[in-house]
């Protein structure tokens, strides 16, 4: 039996135990810092073993629209210790696009009319968790290509892409929280690389959606978000504030013009009165920019989220864009031309057309490309593949991106990747069904995109992320590192 000193001795001389404890001695006296001990912890700290995924938990939890969603939290072995690390949940869409990531849903009448999640969220623990076990937290896109592997198809129907999201989600929030530095960070060295992430960064101009339509609403609306978004040059800050005060306005308007009722809050905040018209709404909307004291197309700037392939009929081929009124594709393409006409503050359209109508997205980018942004979500669904076809046949000039169309944030920013390479810009996007958590702030800010857009300037869920960017814009400033 070997004798516990000499055994103990060898272990100290094996580990070099003695060497580093009298390096550290050395360095605190040489030092003197106030805080003896926690000096003595900083410097060991840089010896220890990373921190590596130890388990994952999922749950059925609800999201902004009352219906279930999957979160994540996420467990990591930590100086030797299992501690909680960090938590999220994923989003879900109203109008979702063919190609979206499949959410998995148990289908059980009995619970949630079969929208339930126990299954997706059983995902977590039973097959993700295990096959992420040990592995380090501060490569993300190495724990997304697990996830993605373990599924092993492309829109995520074994695991669920709400299963994949938020478990993608929660691998980042734990990741930065681990590494000791704010999300956007994270994200941007895993983007770039830590060799070429940027010193500087910049705010995406936040598009807000004060008016809603289609499955977002009631009434006759069938464009689904009427949005605003402050001129570029201002702070955010102050961008929030005027399109705050814009906001109010045009409650008041809606209530003297329309009833109490018109103030109603649709999916994502916006106001949802039963108007009829396109022009209605943006006539409504230019009068509360003015009442508010701005110029609407000088201060304030205009984007639609049409939503089209909700009002396209695949067997007539027709749009019905109003009640009542059928456009062909090429009528489609000259009646966005007459509104951006009537209305110049529209700087920005979103899926102006249905989601596989790719000749007459051709035409409408050849028309309209040069004047506004034509911005692809359905069209896309942050899909690489269909994002590279779109580039090169011209479909577009902008991609919305959501990370729960494609399943993991890493494929989310392959798809911002290629955009960006083509001189096109990215919107950063949130989805009907939200959730409390901010993730796609520090996404935003992250990957240096141009827009985001993530509801109005009301309801919690929508005011997280507006509040996150702000705590980002001072983060920013205090270190230097705004743009």
């Amino acid at each position: 039996m070997a004798d516990p000193k000499t055994s103990a001795e060898q272990y100290l001389k094996q580990t070099k135990v003695n060497d580093l404890i009298q390096e550290a001695v050395n360095e605190i006296a040489r030092n003197k810092p106030e805080d003896t001990y926690g000096a003595l912890a900083a410097i060991f700290k840089k010896y220890a073993l990373p921190p590596t995924i130890d388990h994952l938990v999922g749950r059925e939890v609800l999201d902004s629209r009352g219906n279930p969603t999957v979160e994540v939290d996420v467990y990591a072995s930590v100086y030797g210790e299992v501690s909680f690390a960090g938590r999220s949940s994923a989003p879900s869409g109203a109008s979702t696009g063919s190609g979206e990531a499949r959410e998995l849903r148990d289908k059980d009448p009995k619970r949630y009319g079969g929208k339930g999640t126990l299954i997706a969220s059983g995902n977590v623990a039973s097959k993700i968790s295990p096959h992420l076990k040990g592995l380090p937290l501060n490569d993300l896109v190495a724990l997304d290509r697990k996830i993605c592997e373990l599924d092993g198809t492309e829109l995520k129907e074994n695991i669920g892409g709400n299963a994949c999201t938020a478990a993608s989600f929660a691998l980042a929030e734990a990741g930065a929280e681990l590494l000791g530095i704010p999300l956007f960070l994270h994200f941007a060295r895993n983007y770039y690389g830590p060799e070429n992430t940027p010193k500087k960064f910049r705010l995406p101009v936040p598009f807000f959606n004060i008016l809603n339509g289609g499955k977002h609403a009631g009434g006759n609306l069938k464009i689904q978000e009427f949005m605003v978004a402050p001129r570029k040059d201002v702070a955010f800050p102050e961008g929030l504030r005027m399109i705050a005060e814009v906001y109010q306005k045009l409650g008041g308007l809606l209530v003297k013009e329309y009833g109490p009722s018109a103030k109603n809050l649709g999916d994502e905040g916006g106001f949802a009165p039963l108007l009829d018209t396109p022009d209605q709404a943006l006539d409504i909307m230019e009068k509360a920019v003015m009442a508010a004291g701005y110029k609407p197309g000088q201060d304030i700037l205009f984007g639609l989220d049409a939503a089209a392939s909700e009002f396209f009929d695949a067997k007539t081929g027709k749009y019905e864009v109003e009640k009542g009124m059928y456009k062909s594709g090429d009528e489609m393409v000259s009646y966005w031309e007459a509104l951006v006409s009537r209305h110049p503050a529209i700087v920005s359209i979103e899926d102006g057309l249905d989601e596989q109508d790719y000749s007459t997205w051709i035409k409408l980018n050849e028309r309209l490309g040069g004047k506004i942004q034509l911005v692809g979500d359905d069209l896309y669904t942050t899909n690489p593949k269909t994002i590279a076809k779109g580039i090169e046949g011209k479909w577009a000039n902008a991609l919305l991106l959501k990370v729960n169309q494609i399943g993991t944030i890493s494929e989310a920013m392959e798809a911002a990747r290629l955009i960006f390479n083509a001189g096109q810009n990215v919107m950063v996007s949130h989805r009907s069904g939200e959730t409390c958590n901010s993730v796609i702030a520090d996404l935003a800010v992250g990957i240096g995109a141009q827009y985001i857009k993530t509801g109005s300037t009301a309801r919690g869920e929508r005011i997280q992320k507006y509040t996150r960017l702000l705590q980002i814009y001072d983060y920013l400033k205090e270190n230097d590192m705004l743009e």
